[in-house]
């Protein structure tokens, strides 16, 4: 479905569980993505406004709360993960918002 869409080359970066000097230890995964940017408002006396990016991301490993893709030499922090499925079920590819 998204095959000639997922054309930008990412690496997606999950926590292996081990630490060193304090730091988490990471593995590296190679993916492709389509990103997109997107604005939100909201309408309050604050009026607070964030910006971010969508990374539509297909990988063979999934990702987990506190991975990170880096794109284009810049390491974003993955804030909300959703899986996209096909009609059959089976996994297309991760909604990975960052922020």
């Amino acid at each position: 479905m998204f095959e000639d869409r997922l054309q930008e080359p990412v690496t997606l970066q999950v926590p292996d569980g081990t630490f060193s000097d304090g730091q988490s230890g990471y593995a590296e995964y190679s993916a492709y993505a389509l990103i997109t940017d997107f604005t939100q408002r909201d309408i309050n006396r604050y009026g607070t406004v964030k910006n971010g990016k969508i990374f539509l991301l297909r990988c063979g490993h999934e990702p987990l709360p506190g991975s990170r893709i880096s794109s284009r030499e810049k390491t974003y922090d993955i804030k909300d993960i959703k899986v996209c499925r096909n009609l059959d079920g089976e996994t297309e590819c991760y909604r990975c918002v960052v922020a």
